[in-house]
Formats: C-alpha cells, sequence, structure tokens
C-alpha cells in the first residue's frame, strides 16, 4: 500500500455541527464545537473550533450561533439545538493543529448574501 502525505488546504468548507462539549480551562468555562465536513477531499473529517459562552450580542459565541441557526437564537435557548445544522466553516492552522476560526451562514437565498463558489473547498 502506498501513502501520500499531503497539507490540508486553509480555507472554506460545507460542514455541519456534529457535537457540542462544555469544558473548563484556564480561562474559565468554554465550548467546544466539533465540524463534520460534508463533502470533498475532507469528507467526514472533524474539526473543532472553541467558544467561551457569553450572553453578550457582540460575542463570538453569539456571532457563531447566529451563522449556524441562521436566525437570532431566542433569548435562551440549548446547545443540543445546534447539532446537525449546517454552515460553512474557515479553517486555519494554528501551530501544529487545523482550527475552525469562523463560522458563515451557509443559506444561499438570504436578502444580500451571496457565496464566492470558488472559496468553498469541495
Amino acid at each position: 500500500m502506498k501513502i501520500s502525505f499531503k497539507d490540508i488546504e486553509e480555507g472554506i468548507y460545507k460542514a455541519k455541527v456534529s457535537q457540542v462539549k462544555e469544558d473548563i480551562g484556564h480561562y474559565g468555562a468554554f465550548l467546544r464545537i466539533v465540524f463534520t465536513v460534508l463533502d470533498g477531499e475532507l469528507e467526514h473529517y472533524r474539526f473543532t473550533g472553541l467558544v467561551k459562552p457569553s450572553s453578550l450580542k457582540q460575542s463570538k459565541f453569539y456571532k457563531w450561533v447566529t451563522n449556524i441557526l441562521g436566525k437570532e437564537p431566542a433569548c435562551e435557548f440549548y446547545t443540543k439545538d445546534l447539532i446537525g445544522k449546517e454552515c460553512l466553516i474557515c479553517l486555519s492552522k494554528q501551530k501544529k493543529f487545523y482550527s475552525v476560526i469562523d463560522v458563515q451562514f451557509i443559506q444561499a437565498s438570504s436578502p444580500g448574501f451571496m457565496i464566492d463558489h470558488k472559496s468553498i473547498r469541495t
């Protein structure tokens, strides 16, 4: 068997949320959101994004939840509601590993929303 190794290309990939885990680190509680790539060369690969749960609408957490759900979340919601939702993830190499650094809304039919299909990795 011949195996060739290559680097993962940084970029935007279509994915779904497959898991949300609560954890505690040096700076307090955070969520580890696991995304599974849905198509292309990385189909079925999983990548993780970390966010600090915050009730502020200006937070990274609020932005990610809004983009995953495709709408602003209710005043209260359960993180399990994110499971199975599709979105676009931005992968970037962070030190030695690849991580999700941003999440984008995927529904192309939204007013004023355009996807540059050349930038999406398949």
